[in-house]
C-alpha cells in the first residue's frame, strides 16, 4: 500500500511540475520581417573556369608610376589551385581595361594592391583580361590574401 502511495505521489508531482513549466509562457506571435532577405552575390561561371568572387576594398593594377585599373575596372577575382598544388590569385579585368593594357609594352611589370598594400607582382594573360599573381610573386600567403580581398579578414 505504501508503494502505491509513493508512486501516486511521484506521478502527481511529476504532472504538477510539467504543467507548471508551461504556465506563463509568452504566446504572442512574432511579426514577420518587413525587409526582404539579402541575396548573396552569385557569379555564374562555367565548370572549366575559376570560381570568380566579388572583391571588397580598393584593388589597383599599376606599374609603380601609373594606375591602369582600379575599382570597377577589376571586375572580380578568384583563388585557383593548380594541378601541381600551387596556388595563384586571378583578377578579371574589364574589356575596356584589357584593350588599354594591350597597347602597352609586354615587358611592363605590373603590381596588384589592395587598399594601398601590395598583394604581388602580376602577369597579364595574352588577351589582357586576366591579371595573375602566383604564390612566388605574392606578398604573403595566397589564402590569407584571398581572405583579405573577400573582406573576411578581421585585421
Amino acid at each position: 500500500m505504501m508503494k502505491k502511495i509513493l508512486i501516486l505521489t511521484a506521478a502527481v508531482l511529476l504532472i504538477a511540475a510539467m504543467t507548471a513549466c508551461g504556465a506563463g509562457k509568452n504566446t504572442a506571435e512574432t511579426a514577420a520581417p518587413t525587409e526582404a532577405p539579402r541575396q548573396a552575390s552569385y557569379l555564374d561561371t562555367r565548370l572549366d573556369e575559376p570560381e570568380w568572387t566579388l572583391a571588397e576594398g580598393d584593388l589597383q593594377l599599376g606599374d609603380g608610376n601609373t594606375v591602369y585599373a582600379e575599382k570597377s575596372d577589376i571586375l572580380y577575382f578568384a583563388i585557383v589551385t593548380n594541378k601541381d598544388g600551387s596556388q595563384e590569385l586571378r583578377f578579371k579585368l574589364s574589356d575596356a581595361t584589357a584593350a588599354k593594357l594591350k597597347t602597352l609594352s609586354p615587358d611592363t611589370a605590373y603590381t596588384i594592391s589592395l587598399n594601398g598594400e601590395k598583394i604581388g607582382t602580376a602577369t597579364l594573360s595574352e588577351d589582357a583580361t586576366v591579371a595573375t599573381v602566383t604564390a612566388q610573386n605574392a606578398v604573403g600567403e595566397i589564402t590569407a590574401l584571398a581572405t583579405k580581398i573577400r573582406g573576411l579578414a578581421t585585421e
